[in-house]
């Protein structure tokens, strides 16, 4: 065959995969339903069946072609070389350290020769490494790969309780490893999900643990994740067998809801109480409190605590004093004192009053003291401690976005610090409170990025459709000019109170070393400025958030940073909602949004998995008012025919059990049935993958090069070109 030949086959492949992947046409099939009064049209309802092969053919045929293009963007594979090299420069890197009571150091390490994280551990800070197990040697013989994703050993270090999941999935197994032998016990754990669901707590005795069933773990069946129980398993025992201490069933006295999850607090080897509270997708909850010799006992007597409307987000039991983080009367939180056996609101000792122009984060406990970190606008942090009634800021050995703590436990004087920022990698300190010293204790090898040494970051505000001043921080090159030629990629997300604080992450500077500007937009809903910001955009509130990501593209429009043709945005799951509808309602103002895994089609969520818990955030469909607030967030029911939308990479892992990957596939089969303008509309489909929570490395990296590759293609960056198109 003549070179001419084989170069004519090649670039009818590129040209027809592109076709093929604009035109992948669902039909639709008329269905209304009338809530409220007001009627709505589903034609891709048929989409929600799994069983249905049509749709699984277009999802596949979506994911073949979208593949093909993404691969032949020129410049792709650089970003992706690029993060790897990145990577590579440290020799490993080390995650989910746990450290016992007895000073040992349990934790995951991954060296540039591991696919994933083998656990280790050392006796004390300076003790010789020991290997432990590697996960790939789990159930060998299978062709899943598996990951550890918890850890948690025995008060006594001789057991370490794994939690294992698989390709990409979140729910998985606990399984037990003999320190001693290095080998797994034979009684494997399934249907648990300790990395999301509060962890694992070992007995005082070390004879078993408490964790957190599920009874139901099929994304297809209308009870997953529902009705769960907080259970005491004994070491060596049948693992389906095991002892409910909490659960809707054995607790019907207390109304827990199908969708509560009965979490027991984090407790010490020698406490008196325990701690269990009705957790999900809110900040606050119901709590409830017992002996912890009730353990030993067939059926545990269990006493209201505090209830969600204390707005209570965290607490820490020492004897029978209960500290508090709260939001009741303070936005910005504090931090009282109170007992478990007599809590009264009217009787608190406020320990941290609330500041009016830092919101607290977090709060820990040591023996030598209090210890909370707050920050301002989310993107500035400082660290106070408390002691003797007396509080002082502790001035930090670097500037910083985020700090987190770690302590021993409450006794111990031990507490380490992580500072972080955006073009800052991790800096990992133990402090010496007695001293006031800071002293070095990275938990990886300290690594130099010339590449970012020219990148600014600025942090500003800027107001909204309503005034409101938003926080947004600007990370680009020096010397940036102000020319409406800038390549801008806006992030943000805006749900649950969760902050996008500052962290060291080379995927999003990746966006800034190909010349672009990268934007977080603060946007309420998220816990910058608080409780309040949060509950700006908290259900019927929740058009601010989009409106908020508006304005800030309105904004660098204004300053000449960039134009309407050179503005990506981006998010994902719960983030969804923000890019959807932001595309929905004004459509002209950005030229590309890339969305993993989002939540489009939100008067829906009573129907699908983890929906139910959802709910406490968005709104139920059964009540008018959160209806209509859940129907003026559905990006979905908002594209309209005949409207020309920007160009999108909307992807999905095939095993997200979080937002079912049908609910991006519809948004994706009415965009490409509804847009007039000739911008791709992309879908991704991984099979090999879930949330995203529990991907690879290279995986994420591969995932964010298609946006970013996709997104520049789009807005004329020369160095990023879709190679068939070459003539």
């Amino acid at each position: 065959m003549s070179k001419a030949k084989l170069f004519q086959i090649v670039l009818f492949s590129f040209f027809a995969n592109f076709l093929i992947a604009q035109n992948i046409i669902l039909p639709e099939k008329q269905f209304t339903e009338i809530f409220f009064g007001r009627e709505l049209s589903d034609p891709y309802r048929y989409m929600e069946d799994p069983g249905n092969s049509l749709v699984q053919q277009w999802f596949k045929e979506n994911s073949i072609a979208t593949r093909s293009i993404l691969n032949d963007i020129s410049g792709r594979k650089e970003i992706v070389d690029k993060l790897v090299e990145i990577e590579n420069r440290k020799s490993y890197s080390v995650t989910l350290l746990s450290v016992t009571d007895d000073n040992y150091f349990f934790y995951l390490k991954t060296t540039d020769k591991d696919k994933t994280g083998k656990l280790y551990f050392k006796q004390g800070e300076d003790g010789s490494e020991v290997l432990l197990y590697d996960p790939s040697n789990y159930k060998i013989g299978k062709k899943d790969e598996y990951v550890i994703n918890y850890l948690k050993p025995s008060w006594d270090h001789k057991v370490v309780a794994l939690g294992l999941s698989k390709n990409g999935e979140e729910i998985g197994d606990i399984a037990f490893l003999d320190v001693e032998t290095k080998s797994i016990q034979k009684e494997v754990i399934p249907n648990t999900w300790p990395a999301e669901l509060k962890g694992i707590n070992w007995l005082s005795d070390n004879s078993g643990i408490i964790y957190q069933h599920i009874p139901d773990i099929d994304p297809n069946d209308k009870n997953y994740i529902l009705n769960t129980e907080s259970v005491l398993y004994k070491l060596g025992d049948n693992p389906l067998q095991h002892k409910v201490i909490f659960s809707k069933n054995n607790n019907p006295e207390f109304n827990v809801k199908p969708e509560d999850f009965p979490l027991l607090c984090k407790f010490g080897q020698n406490d008196k109480y325990i701690l269990v509270f009705l957790a999900g997708a809110s900040n606050y909850y119901d709590c409830y409190y017992a002996k912890a010799e009730d353990l030993k006992r067939n059926k545990i007597d269990w006493k209201l605590l505090f209830k969600k409307e204390d707005q209570i987000k965290d607490q820490i039991l020492i004897n029978e004093d209960l500290y508090c983080l709260s939001a009741k009367n303070a936005s910005n939180f504090s931090v009282f004192k109170t007992s478990v056996l007599d809590f009264n609101l009217e009787k608190k000792t406020v320990v941290v009053p609330e500041d009016t122009k830092e919101v607290i984060d977090d709060f820990v406990i040591t023996k030598d003291g209090l210890f909370y970190s707050t920050t301002k606008n989310g993107v500035e942090a400082h660290l106070y401690f408390v002691s003797n009634r007396e509080t002082k800021e502790i001035v930090s050995p670097i500037s910083a976005g985020a700090i987190t703590m770690q302590i021993k436990n409450k006794f111990s004087s031990e507490i380490w610090l992580s500072y972080s920022g955006w073009i800052n990698p991790k800096h990992r300190y133990r402090y010496d409170t007695a001293n006031n010293r800071f002293i070095d204790a990275p938990l990886s090898p300290v690594i130099a990025y010339p590449e970012y040494a020219d990148f600014v970051v600025k942090e500003i505000e800027i107001p909204s459709h309503d005034g409101v001043m938003v926080p947004v921080s600007l990370i680009y090159k020096k010397g940036l000019q102000k020319n409406k030629l800038n390549n801008v990629l806006i992030d943000g997300y805006g749900a649950y109170g969760t902050s996008l604080t500052p962290i060291f992450e080379p995927i999003y500077l990746s966006w800034v070393l190909n010349d672009g500007v990268y934007a977080v937009s603060h946007v309420r809903g998220g816990g910058e400025k608080g409780d309040n910001w949060h509950q700006g955009a908290y259900k019927g509130n929740k058009s601010n958030s989009w409106k908020d990501l508006i304005a800030t593209a309105e904004y660098l429009i204004k300053e000449k940073i960039t134009s309407k043709e050179r503005i990506a945005i981006s998010s994902g799951s719960a983030g969804g909602i923000l890019v959807g509808r932001a595309i929905t309602e004004r459509p002209d103002l950005f030229k590309v949004m890339l969305c993993e895994n989002g939540t489009l089609n939100t008067t829906r969520i009573k129907e699908i998995s983890n929906g139910q818990n959802n709910m406490k955030e968005f709104g139920n469909p059964d009540i008018e008012e959160e209806f209509n607030a859940l129907y003026e967030m559905d990006s979905y029911q908002h594209l309209k025919k005949g409207v020309a939308y920007p160009a999108c990479l909307i992807s999905v892992g095939i095993n997200d059990a979080r937002v079912p990957p049908a609910i991006s596939g519809k948004f994706v089969a009415r965009l490409k049935a509804s847009t007039t303008s000739q911008n791709p509309i992309l879908f991704a489909v991984n099979y090999d993958t879930g949330h995203g929570m529990d991907s690879s490395d290279l995986q994420l990296y591969n995932d964010y090069a298609d946006g970013f590759a996709f997104a520049l293609w789009q807005m004329g960056h020369p160095k990023f070109k879709f190679l068939g198109s070459q003539n």
